[in-house]
């Protein structure tokens, strides 16, 4: 794969009463279906027990991953005002397809997440798969009007977050996809094939899983994307 953003779109979306930027860019990559190929290849896909991923995920290879930190690096550096002095590493670029069923999702899986409390590791999600998949959505939590979890926020949150969810005492979780008692939506980036999206790992997201299009294992199929995280320090 070569050429990282050849033909780029690029735009900022501040989201939400925290204005969080939003990095998104159109035509990521110049041969996106080199990533679909790889995708489909041997070795397979694989369920990790320590991730809280909804589905399965398969490791990067090749050029990818680093093309991606050294083109998004200095577009990340502007967006978010990150220090000079400061390097970026890369701690997961992999594959992943959403496909766990609603009735084995677990609490946690059914609201919005963080993937850290630290406002200097980023997320970004490379979108692989059709349009008719959905996207990734952001929140703010109602009774707190949090819009992203820092240290600061981290323990007296989830534990509110944990008394709301069993004062709920729901028996069966589902995919969240909107507005909810716990949480409102406050940005909604669709899926555009080839389009990849960049945001702090701390802010309130999940993905936009719809049952109709399917949970399926197979790369061509299901909601398939490429799914990186990166830190400065």
């Amino acid at each position: 794969m070569h050429d990282l953003i050849n033909r780029q779109k690029i735009r900022v979306e501040r989201i939400g009463q925290e204005q969080n930027p939003l990095l998104i860019i159109d035509n990521f990559c110049a041969a996106p279906e080199q990533l679909v190929e790889q995708a489909c290849a041997e070795p397979g896909f694989i369920a990790q027990a320590s991730d809280f991923y909804p589905g399965l995920r398969k490791h990067i290879v090749g050029d990818y991953p680093a093309q991606c930190l050294q083109t998004i690096t200095p577009i990340v550096r502007e967006v978010f005002s990150i220090p000079p002095e400061l390097r970026a590493q890369m701690s997961l670029c992999a594959f992943s397809l959403t496909t766990t069923p609603p009735e084995k999702l677990r609490p946690i899986q059914s609201v919005p997440h963080i993937d850290t409390q630290d406002p200097l590791q980023f997320a970004m999600v490379h979108y692989l798969c059709a349009e008719s998949f959905g996207g990734t959505s952001f929140y703010r939590h109602r009774s707190t009007g949090h819009e992203s979890i820092n240290q600061e926020r981290f323990t007296d949150y989830f534990k509110i977050l944990k008394q709301e969810v069993m004062d709920e005492q729901q028996t069966r979780f589902n995919y969240i996809n909107g507005d909810t008692r716990l949480f409102e939506r406050i940005y909604q980036m669709p899926v555009a094939f080839n389009r990849a999206i960049v945001y702090r790992s701390s802010q309130l997201h999940s993905g936009d899983i719809s049952l109709q299009t399917g949970l399926s294992a197979n790369p061509r199929l299901g909601r398939l994307t490429a799914n990186s995280f990166f830190y400065f320090s």
